[in-house]
């Protein structure tokens, strides 16, 4: 088997961690840092490259018109800037990546050059960014407008937002800060320079009025559309990927790969890394037990799953029968989320058939020992011919420990996790291999 990249996404976001487990609240508090510290030590020592933490602007009431179910079950709300927290992860480790999310919709590209400037020189070269563009309707109003503007609109705005934020870092020249005391002279002001950026959405004089890093964050990103994919394979050093079988991932990783070589860039610079949820079992009993608890569609099962889908891509399930077949729906919002929703059924399937669709094939889950799990992923692995894997799930300890304590080991007697971190940065990891 050959080694994989591994990650750690945090798809809650800085927000309510082990609401429903038996452990929830006992000896930690989500709103202090406390339990991310302990989970990125565990990430660090199991050999995970980065952990990426996501985040959002809005309290959800697309399902039903009401934030009643995403309130009563801690879902996308309520949260925690992700920003402040890297500091106190930086501290707690030495190897690990650390990624917050920044909306490319939201942050000006002068903010956003300045503040991840300053987090890499506390990182290291450790620092990434996962960059969103934010497609709900419900940020862009806490933001001073009526609707999120046009999907491909918001990548074209993001495209520019990228190369603006890179101008920025590189207003400095590597060697523009001399530190002479004997000549009395800090920095060569000749290495200075605006960057005189004026473009179809920015104006950005410039230069950064702080020191660039040595090393420029790594860039995450989650492209599923066609314009989204195109805006991966340009600029991402990470790609965040949904696919629910093995076929998928490779024909996403392959349109990948041919974006970036149409674009100059070497492909295998790009680490299309795919989200999993590992649920490791003790037994084969425990397996058909979880496996039988999944499927069963009760009426909180089926609002977990419409909530989410509606505040991702701005369509509102709860008005469908669930009897009835669906009818084609498009969205401005989350395009890869819906499709890969719409996908788990056959064409003119009704919306109760995509559900069972979905808990029968338990989506993104891999569930059973941690030996049959490591198996499952090195067969992924295989087929997609890929760069790795993230882990998602809440970070309460319960729940890493159950995950990475017999997983790890598992994985490594496979030769498909690392035994140790080097301490380049994150970049250098990403291409050890």
């Amino acid at each position: 088997m050959t080694l994989q990249h591994f990650g750690w996404f945090l798809g809650a976001g800085f927000g309510v961690q082990g609401w429903g487990d038996p452990t929830y609240g006992i000896g930690y508090d989500w709103k202090q840092p406390t339990i991310y510290q302990d989970a990125a030590r565990l990430f660090e020592g199991g050999g995970l490259d980065l952990f990426i933490i996501e985040d959002g602007v809005a309290v959800p009431d697309t399902y039903g018109g009401t934030a009643e179910v995403n309130l009563s079950n801690a879902r996308f709300v309520p949260k925690h800037d992700p920003v402040p927290l890297v500091p106190y992860l930086l501290a707690t480790t030495s190897k690990l990546g650390i990624v917050p999310t920044l909306s490319a919709s939201f942050y000006e590209p002068f903010t956003a050059a300045r503040l991840l400037a300053t987090l890499q020189h506390f990182a290291g070269g450790r620092l990434g960014f996962n960059v969103v563009t934010s497609g709900s309707d419900l940020a862009a109003q806490n933001y001073g407008l009526d609707k999120q503007v046009e999907h491909d609109l918001r990548y074209d705005r993001a495209d520019e937002w990228v190369d603006v934020v890179r101008k920025l870092w590189r207003s400095w020249d590597q060697d523009a800060v001399l530190e002479d005391t004997r000549n009395g002279v800090f920095a060569d002001y000749t290495k200075v320079r605006p960057i005189n950026h004026r473009g179809r959405f920015f104006q950005v004089r410039g230069p950064l009025n702080t020191v660039p890093p040595s090393q420029e964050p790594v860039m995450v990103q989650a492209g599923a559309s066609g314009r989204g994919r195109d805006f991966a394979g340009k600029n991402s050093d990470v790609v965040l990927a949904l696919a629910s079988t093995p076929e998928r991932m490779r024909e996403y990783r392959d349109s990948i790969r041919e974006v970036a070589a149409s674009h100059g860039r070497n492909p295998s610079d790009i680490k299309v890394l795919f989200v999993v949820n590992p649920i490791v079992t003790a037994n084969a009993e425990e397996t058909a037990s979880v496996r039988t608890r999944r499927a069963q569609l009760t009426q909180a099962a089926i609002d977990e799953a419409l909530q989410g889908v509606s505040y991702l891509s701005g369509v509102d399930f709860k008005t469908f029968d669930l009897d009835a077949p669906l009818p084609e729906l498009t969205t401005n919002s989350n395009q890869g989320t819906l499709d890969n929703f719409l996908r788990s059924a056959p064409a003119g399937s009704t919306l109760r058939e995509v559900l069972q669709a979905r808990a029968k094939k338990d989506g993104l889950a891999i569930i059973g020992s941690a030996d049959e799990v490591a198996d499952r992923l090195g067969e992924i692995a295989a087929i997609v011919g890929g760069d790795g894997f993230l882990f998602t799930g809440q970070v309460h300890p319960a729940h890493v420990h159950r995950t990475l304590d017999p997983l790890v080991p598992a994985l490594r007697r496979r030769g498909l996790l690392r035994t140790e971190l080097g301490d380049a940065g994150l970049r250098a990891n990403l291409r050890d291999f």
